[in-house]
């Protein structure tokens, strides 16, 4: 990986949310009913399960803190995710930041399928930077670029180091995201880009690498056939070997 790549980018699927203990899925009978009522029904289910005293954020809390002891000087994180859920920008805002640290430019987690985050009822419509709510139904060309995939999608090409956590790229909306990055990769440093992706379920796993291989032909990756709890006390080795981050315990 040359100089250019000195961000590394974690995309999040629903295998991270898993590993905190938020397993929910959107009950079959709920497919039948109108879009807007999906979608209202899913917010709803989904607020209350974050709430729920099952779940347990420490892989987020230990990731955080990992990567601002040992992230190297040279090397820097952004968040993205195709969860609804945003557990994970709630561990970032509960860091308490009042300056975006070195490690951690921008402190936004990108929800390109949209997110069932509230705002202030002051606001009466979500903030423009916030995609639209997608459903695993929903067609593809239902995606609008909002100003938040945008900004991803401007951000992600030009780089060249990917984490890829949990994420199956199963249904056909993502799919098709992963597909308008690969249509790009000719030209851009993406094409060249470094991946691991990481999922305990082996066949899974197997696909994932194949999909990604498919979008970015001259791309490289490494498999982690583990789950994301059982990665991260392992001390994240393979971004060790990549020189993104100290070997734990190294602080200084």
């Amino acid at each position: 990986m040359n100089k250019m790549s000195n961000c590394l980018v974690w995309i999040f699927g629903r295998g991270a949310s898993a590993a905190c203990n938020l397993h929910w899925t959107v009950p079959e009978q709920w497919q039948l009913d109108d879009r807007d009522v999906q979608i209202g029904n899913i917010k709803k289910a989904i607020r209350s399960e974050m709430n729920s005293p099952d779940v347990d954020t420490s892989p987020y809390k230990f990731l955080l803190s990992e990567l601002s002891n040992r992230t190297n000087p040279n090397w820097h994180h952004r968040f993205l995710t195709t969860n609804w859920d945003f557990l994970l920008q709630r561990e970032i805002n509960q860091l308490g930041l009042t300056a975006t640290p070195r490690w951690l430019p921008e402190t936004h987690v990108y929800h390109i399928n949209g997110t069932v985050e509230e705002w202030p009822s002051a606001e009466k419509a979500q903030p423009p930077l916030r995609s639209p709510f997608l459903l695993e139904s929903d067609l593809p060309n239902q995606r609008l670029y909002a100003s938040e995939v945008e900004q991803a999608v401007r951000y992600i090409i030009w780089r060249q180091a990917f984490v890829v956590v949990g994420m199956s790229f199963e249904c056909a909306m993502d799919r098709a995201f992963l597909n308008a990055l690969g249509s790009l990769e000719n030209d851009l440093t993406i094409g060249n880009s470094w991946w691991l992706i990481m999922n305990p379920n082996n066949e899974t796993l197997q696909k994932v690498c194949a999909r990604i291989h498919s979008a970015f032909p001259k791309s490289k990756y490494c498999s982690e056939p583990t789950g994301f709890n059982e990665w991260l006390r392992k001390g994240m080795p393979q971004l060790v070997t990549a020189g993104i981050l100290k070997n734990a315990g190294k602080n200084e």
